[in-house]
């Protein structure tokens, strides 16, 4: 049933103005990052299409879609920051996400401090609770923000562009799994950000 609610809003998404494209995808993803059980990676694909089709302009597009996960995951930290573990347990329960599994992403984000930040935005899983636990895990917002804010960029505008670069064929990905190929495509672009890392640290 999911499924097919995802579907019919992907097919109504090729209809709209841009403006209401543009602010669409600002509304989804900001909902996504505050821990609704919502699937980017469809849409974004989508949208790519959209800006490959002319419909819409691919940099206002990655912009909004930027802006709309950055706006959801401010949300998502400043109440695990601000607020505490049992407020974040409360929120996450209504979502099907167990204590358990937010504690240890909590744990593994503060191990991590900022690159942890920014990976959790690149892989397209826990999402929706990672900004919870960098806030629960009391990450420094000048750590936090910036991290946040690079990752969102990184991947809206990789998925996007892929979206643009695969066209009309997005459909085929879409329908092989697209969760698992961006699961591909984001540990390609950790691996070129941890490579990049390491080489001017190797310079310093």
């Amino acid at each position: 049933m999911a499924e097919l609610a995802v579907s019919q809003i992907l097919t109504q998404l090729t209809h709209l103005p841009p403006l209401g494209v543009y602010a669409f995808v600002m509304l989804w993803l900001a909902g996504e990052s505050v821990g609704l059980p919502l699937p980017d990676e469809a849409v974004l694909l989508t949208l790519g299409f959209l800006a490959h089709r002319g419909s819409v302009s691919l940099v206002p597009l990655v912009l909004c879609a930027t802006a709309g996960s950055a706006i959801g995951a401010a949300v998502s930290y400043q109440i695990g920051y601000a607020l505490g573990r049992p407020v974040v347990i409360r929120i996450s329960g209504r979502v099907g996400i167990s204590p358990e599994k937010l504690d240890q992403a909590a744990t593994w984000v503060r191990l991590r401090g900022g690159i942890g930040v920014f990976l959790t935005r690149v892989v397209p899983f826990a999402r929706n609770l990672a900004s919870y636990a960098a806030g629960i895990a009391a990450i420094p917002p000048r750590v936090f923000y910036p991290a946040m804010l690079l990752g969102a960029l990184v991947w809206c505008t990789t998925v996007t562009s892929l979206g643009d670069a695969l066209g009309a064929h997005y459909r085929t990905i879409l329908h092989l799994g697209a969760r698992g190929l961006l699961i591909g495509v984001g540990l390609v672009v950790i691996g070129v950000a941890a490579w990049l890392v390491w080489s001017r640290w190797r310079r310093r």
